[in-house]
């Protein structure tokens, strides 16, 4: 079960673990981190973002303020050890084959709570340079908690220059990762039924991560 307070020893820790992680990836990966400023909204959060690699979620608890629980795939939780550290930092398993109501319930609950929920709502990794189609869960979740959704994309740039294999070795592309304007469902919520509600906040999310998705590259 995900844990909705954490202790004051964790989240110390786990700010250390932030400033460590910052290091690493401004050398390995020079990532570039656009209108962060953006993600300090308080409250329950639904962080929604495009899925371009293994290493995106720990990118996101990076550049992240607040930590974030995030809702990942059953297969992740087979290896115990791989599943003690991910159940450590509060993520949680969602079966993709269908409806899972008991991952909702969770998703839900830490996010009444004052949490970050964190979801890649196309499912799976997208192919670079498109954002695939975005399920409804996260619309869902927004409906049933009147949370703001933070949409947030990700992007591998791959230099123009030509470098030596020694550097490609020991470099990766470098990386963006641009904050959007949160989108508040209760306004959608007050004025359509359910399903409307949830088709229009699904569809707000989708075009609001192709927005942010195609203009990362002008910064």
């Amino acid at each position: 079960m995900a844990k909705l307070k954490r202790s004051k020893g964790f989240l110390f820790f786990y700010k250390f673990l932030q400033f460590i992680v910052n290091i690493f990836f401004k050398i390995a990966y020079r990532i570039e981190v656009i209108n962060r400023e953006k993600s300090f909204v308080d409250g329950g959060l639904i962080l929604c973002s495009n899925h371009i690699s293994a290493i995106d979620p720990i990118i996101l608890c990076d550049y992240t303020p607040r930590p974030i629980n995030f809702m990942a795939k059953t297969e992740l939780f087979e290896k115990t050890l791989f599943r003690l550290i991910i159940e450590f930092f509060n993520a949680f398993p969602v079966n993709r084959s269908g409806i899972d109501r008991k991952a909702i319930n969770t998703a839900v609950e830490i996010v009444k709570n004052g949490n970050i929920l964190g979801i890649f709502p196309e499912g799976t990794r997208s192919v670079e340079g498109e954002i695939g189609e975005v399920h409804k869960g996260a619309a869902l979740i927004a409906y049933l908690t009147k949370a703001p959704i933070l949409p947030v994309a990700l992007a591998s740039i791959k230099s123009a220059k030509k470098v030596s294999r020694e550097k490609r070795k020991l470099f990766s592309p470098k990386k963006k990762i641009i904050f959007g304007d949160p989108i508040y469902p209760e306004e959608i919520i007050n004025k359509y039924p359910k399903k409307e509600s949830i088709n229009i906040i699904a569809k707000k999310l989708s075009e609001d991560l192709e927005n942010l998705y195609s203009k990362i590259n002008n910064f």
